[in-house]
């Protein structure tokens, strides 16, 4: 029911053609208006209801313009309808006004409508002052002038609450897709913020994959620098009990060469960057005096087999170094103890007073990360987390690399 009312209120033909039929039900119940007294005996007041049907009729037809040229529409229907009243008016006549007036308040712009609500003004105040004029009691032009605001101001301000409603729901619509757009925008800058969080973490892996390499780098040379020496040491000598013992040598550090080398190139990419000094336990002692000028309390216990393999010596290094920097910058001025030992594998537990943050930052994330890699690389573990109020790093790397 609802969509068949729906599609005749849309359809001006149909509008037009019920209002005809309502025209003539009037007629035919005998409700249609009287001629005034002058034109009784007159040809039209003989034939008055065959007018006012004529009227109707062409009146109804204008309907059929109403929402290409709503203007022509309102001002043809009007000039009809005042001949209809003079005739003695009909229902049916005002409801095709009604409708022209409704609609050209809904669909012109605001200047047009402005110039129809003061013509309507004008129409419902001038009228009952022209009765006045013309003799009438004030009692009959008060009736007058309220039957003009009901006529035509009806239509005007249901078409100006319809129109407000169809634009409060469409800035509505507006503010919807907007807050959709709002809540795709922060989903892309969250995506391109965990975008950005991938590239550091890769960049900074691939730093410290570099700074691996140079280590390598340096471990490998010296190994091979030992063994080119010890091998034109023995194409130089006729001593073969030396040649052996040196032909020892070169073996022994050619296999910890190669275990150098197997241990750490799983984790690197790429090329290796200009050559630095390869960082040890041997140079703890000077880390922990620099974390202590810097403010740090640091406590070490060291009782590491010596010598270590070059990269499970670097590597103790670095993951001390990273776990004291996460330490100065997340807990500052919380005591951190450091412990160093083991004989089969190297055991490195660094520990400290959680601070604010329960979980670590980003950086400090990265900075795991790496240090797990590097651990692995060794064929180790490295695990980290709050326990106890504490947040502890504990790595355990092999004294023999295989």
């Amino acid at each position: 029911m609802g969509r068949l009312l729906r599609a005749w209120m849309q359809d001006d033909r149909a509008i037009a053609g019920t209002l005809v039929v309502f025209g003539v039900l009037l007629a035919l119940l005998g409700l249609a208006g009287r001629p005034p007294r002058a034109l009784a005996d007159t040809v039209i007041g003989q034939y008055a209801v065959w007018w006012h049907l004529l009227i109707l009729v062409c009146a109804a037809t204008m309907l059929l313009a109403k929402r290409r040229h709503p203007v022509l529409a309102v001002v043809v229907i009007a000039v009809l309808s005042a001949i209809d009243g003079y005739l003695g008016g009909g229902i049916a006549v005002f409801v095709v006004l009604f409708d022209a007036l409704y609609n050209a308040a809904l669909v012109t712009r605001p200047v047009v409508r402005r110039r129809i609500t003061w013509t309507v003004v004008v129409v419902a105040v001038g009228g009952p002052v022209a009765a006045v004029v013309a003799g009438a009691e004030l009692r009959e032009a008060v009736v007058l002038f309220l039957q003009a605001v009901a006529l035509y101001g009806t239509p005007l301000w249901w078409a100006s609450d319809v129109r407000q409603r169809t634009e409060l729901a469409e800035l509505e619509s507006r503010r919807a897709d907007l807050e959709r757009e709002r809540a795709d925008l922060a989903r892309e800058v969250a995506a391109d913020a965990l975008r950005i969080a991938d590239l550091d973490r890769e960049s900074a892996v691939r730093e410290e994959r570099a700074r691996m390499a140079r280590d390598l780098h340096d471990v490998v040379a010296g190994h091979l620098s030992a063994v080119a020496i010890h091998t034109e040491a023995t194409l130089a000598s006729s001593d073969t009990s030396r040649d052996r013992d040196t032909l020892r040598t070169v073996r022994a550090g050619a296999l910890e060469a190669l275990a150098e080398m197997r241990s750490m190139i799983l984790v690197l990419r790429g090329r290796p960057d200009p050559v630095t000094a390869p960082a040890g336990l041997a140079r703890l002692d000077a880390l922990v005096a620099a974390a202590r000028s810097a403010g740090q309390e640091v406590v070490v216990v060291e009782d590491a087999p010596s010598p270590l393999p070059a990269a499970t010596d670097q590597a103790a290094f670095r993951i001390v170094q990273e776990s004291l920097t996460n330490a100065a910058r997340h807990a500052p001025g919380a005591p951190v103890e450091v412990t160093v030992g083991g004989r089969d594998q190297v055991e490195v537990v660094v520990s400290n007073r959680l601070g604010q943050a329960a979980a670590p930052p980003q950086s400090t994330a990265t900075g795991l990360l790496i240090m797990r890699e590097r651990a692995e690389a060794l064929g180790g573990t490295l695990v980290a987390g709050p326990s106890d109020g504490r947040w502890v790093v504990r790595a355990s790397l092999p004294v023999v690399t295989t």
